[in-house]
């Protein structure tokens, strides 16, 4: 169910992402009267240069580790028939050598004796083979299901698995929307709860495979228990990555929604505006971070609107007077 949740979430982004700049030129540019622009409140700012850590909000979800703690109660079991197996081959071990011993010594014992002996080392012997293959199949599932750090804590009942089967943490995954990189594991994110609980995860380990429908990494987290955020409660992880990156925040009151897209009306001229699709992956409680690259769109010393960007949008989707003269006119009667 989680993965499923993941995948929708992830296709989701991924349309948004290839659709964004379709979505922006699907709208048209709009040009208003002086009188419009008053009635309207419209108000425009001008962009600021900031800088600012690298930052991706990725998609966190609180994750089951039943699974684990199982897996680690599965080790533990083949653990200890593996011990006993070794003990019984020691003790096997032990007699085919004595029997072997008074064997030599003028037959001693028969040999019949002798075999049977041989036979009951050589049983115990596949007994270990096989207690130990079974330990190391159940081993490499943990490394390849839950990467190194959960596979020793499973292994060997360390930090954090006590933590997870006393319900004192619980475990996040969190996944880096498509086409978005780490350049580090960031140690200490947020994640924002349901109810608007900002809350400090620790960092696990990186995730061994994406997961279902995200072409990310994902990574590994410790969440303090938290009553509002049971198994399966999507998270939104905020990971911050090393260095600075300049570029310009958008307020969240200029952005408008057009086909799960985020857009922004620029000002091209005294009262006409131009939509542009504005990424999300950097956000804040202060707006949206946009890097400045050859290719932005967005540039510090534009101006974009922050009051009135639904009616410029309206007027954005609303089709020229002229497409509507058009439209309402018949078409001339070719029968004469």
């Amino acid at each position: 169910m989680y993965r499923n949740l993941f995948k929708c979430v992830a296709l989701a982004v991924a349309v948004a992402t290839m659709a964004g700049t379709a979505s922006a030129r699907q709208l048209a540019a709009v040009t208003l009267n002086a009188k419009a622009v008053s009635a309207g409140g419209i108000r425009t700012i001008a962009l600021q240069r900031v800088e600012q850590a690298p930052r991706i909000t990725a998609f966190g979800i609180v994750i089951d580790p039943g699974p684990l703690i199982t897996l680690s109660a599965q080790i533990a079991a083949a653990r200890g028939k593996l011990a006993a197996a070794q003990a019984t081959m020691a003790l096997a071990r032990s007699q085919a050598a004595r029997a072997a011993d008074l064997y030599k010594a003028q037959h001693n014992i028969s040999q019949a004796a002798l075999q049977a002996a041989q036979s009951g080392l050589q049983v115990a012997q596949a007994d270990q083979a096989s207690m130990q293959a079974q330990l190391n199949e159940l081993e490499a599932r943990a490394r390849t299901d839950w990467g190194a750090a959960l596979a020793a804590a499973a292994t060997t009942g360390a930090a954090p698995l006590s933590q997870l089967e006393s319900g004192t943490q619980q475990l996040v995954e969190a996944s880096v929307p498509l086409g978005e990189s780490l350049p580090a594991l960031p140690s200490d994110p947020d994640a924002s709860t349901p109810d608007g609980k900002c809350v400090a995860l620790r960092l696990v380990s990186r995730a061994p495979r994406a997961a279902t429908g995200v072409a990310g990494p994902s990574l590994y987290y410790l969440m303090g228990a938290q009553d509002s955020a049971p198994i399966g409660t999507p998270l939104m992880v905020v990971l911050r990555g090393q260095g600075i990156v300049a570029g310009v925040l958008i307020p969240p009151s200029a952005v408008v929604w057009h086909d799960g897209q985020a857009l922004a009306y620029r000002q091209t001229g005294a009262a006409s505006f131009a939509p542009i699709a504005v990424p999300t992956s950097s956000r804040s409680e202060q707006g949206y971070f946009v890097p400045v690259g050859a290719d932005t769109a967005l540039r510090p010393g534009q101006r974009i609107v922050v009051t009135g960007a639904a009616l410029v949008f309206s007027a954005s989707e609303s089709p020229p007077p002229a497409a509507k003269a058009k439209a309402a006119k018949p078409e001339d009667d070719d029968d004469d």
